[in-house]
């Protein structure tokens, strides 16, 4: 039996303890609702010239609940996928069939992806069948690309979180770790970001540009920070514009005038999408090397 074993025993267990079934309701409440709402609003009135909008505005409108929802539900799948047989005695088990550490970790980092993942696409695809009926001309597009993303933050947690699962030698500890860092990523990074440059303006000394590039680059670093400004970056048609709105309004001229015409390299968004990634193997690679030396 092989890692696809694994995957396959851990999403059929999801199906049974109708986890796949409560994130399906869920997904499908919550990315069919603002498209419901509108058609419901918008029936017995006749559309008014120049007042249709395109479906980008639906993107624009969930791409903050959902770089919020998206990462804690995926902690919560995935935090006690290991530690929760660790504890039962039931990995000495499934080590035993046999399958190796890495058959493990790998299946199920695959199956709580899968538990994740297929809610999400039912949701878009439900919300997407209802869009088609309301006044927004439709951006495919912009509208799978935006799908694919929040699918692809998903996997990052999952991985995140499993990845602290193998590491963690209680279902406590993981919990704690898992839900410490999802509290870092969404409220306290972009707070730490403009603290390491305010020290290094302090007692290093950089220019304005260097501080406004630094900080970028941190805030980058961040998964729920990448998602969102590379769904941004094709609702706004120009990475340069989607990197400035991360500033505060009152900053984003400034920025924009230092910036110019162009970004660095590593500000762009293929190096975006890398930063964002490296948190989906990162993880999952630390979690198994200390899961391989861990004594079960």
């Amino acid at each position: 039996m092989t890692w696809q074993a694994v995957a396959r025993k851990d999403f059929r267990d999801a199906i049974r303890s109708k986890w796949l079934w409560g994130l399906s309701l869920l997904f499908v409440g919550v990315f069919a609702l603002p498209p419901i709402l509108l058609f419901y609003l918008e029936m017995g009135t006749a559309p008014q010239q120049g007042q249709s909008g395109t479906t980008d505005a639906f993107v624009d409108l969930m791409k903050q609940g959902t770089s919020i929802l998206i990462p804690l539900i995926a902690v919560v799948v995935g935090y006690t996928s290991i530690t929760q047989e660790r504890e039962s005695g039931s990995l000495k088990l499934l080590l035993s069939l046999p399958h190796s550490r890495e058959d493990v970790v790998f299946g199920k980092v695959l199956g709580r992806s899968g538990v994740l993942v297929l809610p999400i696409a039912l949701g878009f695809a439900v919300a997407l069948l209802v869009l088609l009926f309301t006044s927004l001309s439709l951006k495919l597009a912009n509208f799978l690309i935006f799908a694919g993303l929040t699918a692809l933050l998903g996997l990052v947690f999952v991985g995140l979180a499993v990845g602290i699962s193998a590491a963690a030698t209680t279902g406590r500890r993981a919990m704690v770790a898992a839900v410490g860092l999802f509290i870092w990523f969404v409220v306290l990074w972009n707070s730490f970001a403009n603290q390491v440059v305010n020290a290094l303006n302090k007692y290093v000394g950089i220019s304005t540009a260097t501080q406004y590039q630094a900080t970028l680059f941190i805030k980058l670093l961040n998964p729920t920070q990448a998602y969102k400004t590379l769904v941004d970056s094709f609702l706004m048609e120009s990475a340069l514009r989607s990197r400035v709105f991360m500033f505060g309004i009152f900053r984003r001229q400034q920025v924009a005038e230092v910036f110019g015409d162009s970004l660095p390299v590593y500000l762009s968004d293929p190096f975006v999408a890398v930063y964002l990634l490296a948190w989906l193997f990162v993880p999952v690679a630390i979690g198994l090397w200390v899961f391989d030396d861990a004594d079960l």
